[in-house]
């Protein structure tokens, strides 16, 4: 099977699909969004998750055929202050170098399921105890000792809600899964590295980048257009793939 082809032919899907995401919310180059209406941060999010899912697997199915060989760091020495080349980050001139901005990186691992348990609470026992008793009935009640009045609670400041939610942390993933749709090789070398490394030295410490069962954002009656893509990109990456083999 000729994966290259099979890959090209869902990621000019997926780039239009992320395309259109950057349409709905009129993100573009030179724009700052900081907050969205709550139903389009909604529906922008529930398609996102899918995009993200297909292109993840679009990843691990460019990564199969990629050996890296695994060279273990050595230890860094520990040089003292004020020795001879103790400071890398200076430059010939004195001056400090200036630092490359990195963009935001495609996250390459499905999220792990949330296994949410009932706990029922169970009704402490309390003794049966029985005061015998009570305030002595000669001493009027305005001599009796009263209790400290509380102290009033502290004025909150109510926000009001406008109907709208914070969208920089939507943007970052809109942003980095576009990265990637434009460029897979690049990060199907990350997925080769970190899968060429034995598995109590990777980050995360996992046996595959992808979970098990259904992926993310999957959907059994196709609703948008991606998720018959996600379908197509879910049984390409877990074709005779080893590295996906857990047992």
């Amino acid at each position: 099977m000729d994966f290259k082809s099979a890959i090209e032919r869902n990621r000019a899907p997926l780039l239009v699909e992320v395309l259109k995401l950057f349409a709905m919310i009129g993100l573009a180059e030179g724009i700052t969004i900081e907050r969205l209406s709550r139903p389009l941060h909604r529906e922008v999010l529930r398609i996102l998750r899918t995009v993200e899912s297909a292109v993840r697997r679009l990843i691990v199915a460019a990564a199969r055929d990629i050996v890296v060989e695994y060279k273990p760091r050595p230890p860094a020495a520990r040089k003292k202050p004020g020795s001879p080349g103790g400071d890398k980050s200076r430059a010939a001139d004195g001056e400090a170098r200036p630092k490359r901005k990195r963009g935001f990186l495609f996250k390459l691992f499905d999220p792990v399921k949330r296994i949410r348990r009932r706990i029922r609470k169970m009704r402490r026992a309390e003794p049966r105890i029985h005061v015998l008793g009570g305030p002595d009935p000669r001493i009027p009640e305005f001599l009796r000792p009263q209790a400290p009045a509380p102290a009033p609670p502290p004025a909150i400041e109510k926000r009001v809600d406008d109907g709208t939610v914070n969208a920089v942390p939507l943007v970052r993933r809109l942003v980095a899964v576009l990265g990637a749709v434009q460029d897979i090789p690049r990060h199907a070398m990350r997925l080769a590295r970190w899968h060429a490394r034995p598995k109590e030295e990777r980050r995360p410490e996992r046996w595959s980048p992808l979970r098990a069962g259904r992926p993310p954002g999957f959907r059994r009656r196709n609703i948008y257009e991606v998720d018959a893509i996600l379908k197509e990109c879910d049984w390409l990456a877990r074709l005779g793939n080893p590295s996906l083999d857990t047992s």
